[in-house]
This record gives C-alpha cells, sequence and structure tokens, in this order.
C-alpha cells in the first residue's frame, strides 16, 4: 500500500510531463488543433490538423485528427453553406417585396380602370 503512495506521485508528474513543455512535438501539435477547435475557430483547427497530419501521418493519434479534421471541415463547410442560404434567402424576399409592390400597382391601376369605365 505505501508502495502506491510513492507511485502515485511519479505517475501524475510523468503525466504533466505528456501535456506540459516537455511534450511530444506531435502532441503540442494535436493539442494546438483541439484548443483551436474548442474555441470555435474552426478554418485554423483544419490548418492545425493538416499540418499534424502531414508531418505525423503514422501517430497513433492520427486517426483521431483526421476524424477531428473532417468535424471542423464540416462545420466550415456547413457555416459557409447557411451564409449562402442567408444571402440566397434575403434576395427571394427582396424579389417577392418588389412583386408585392407591382401586384399592388397593377390593382390600383385596374381600380382606376374600372372606375373610369363605370361613368
Amino acid at each position: 500500500m505505501r508502495r502506491a503512495w510513492l507511485v502515485l506521485p511519479l505517475l501524475l508528474a510523468l503525466q504533466a510531463c505528456a501535456s506540459g513543455p516537455f511534450a511530444r512535438p506531435s502532441a503540442t501539435m494535436l493539442a494546438k488543433a483541439d484548443r483551436l477547435a474548442e474555441q470555435g475557430n474552426y478554418e485554423a483547427a483544419v490548418a492545425a490538423y493538416d499540418k499534424f497530419l502531414a508531418a505525423r501521418a503514422g501517430d497513433s493519434a492520427a486517426g483521431r485528427a483526421r476524424m477531428s479534421r473532417e468535424t471542423a471541415a464540416a462545420v466550415v463547410s456547413t457555416r459557409a453553406e447557411i451564409a449562402r442560404l442567408r444571402q440566397e434567402l434575403a434576395k427571394r424576399e427582396a424579389d417577392l417585396a418588389r412583386v408585392r409592390d407591382d401586384l399592388e400597382r397593377l390593382k390600383q391601376i385596374d381600380l382606376r380602370l374600372e372606375k373610369r369605365d363605370k361613368k
């Protein structure tokens, strides 16, 4: 039991080294990409994942990096599609407003013509 208490601080120290300044470069690169994604900077995260995958394609974390990259890329793509659809919707709403205005003008012309014909 006493030995477990001696090993526990050593394990914690090793874990801190794995994520601290002595971490493997690949772990640091991947952590940066993950941090960018968590912050919502998906374009930069995709680039960071690409950089990691180009440098460390054989790394044990490459599969997770590819999945995370695809997820971030899907978010970027979806946001671009949403922006495009919003622009298209705004254009169609403007077109619809013009059609309604034209219809109202035609209706007014028709009413004036009806009044004139009744006289």
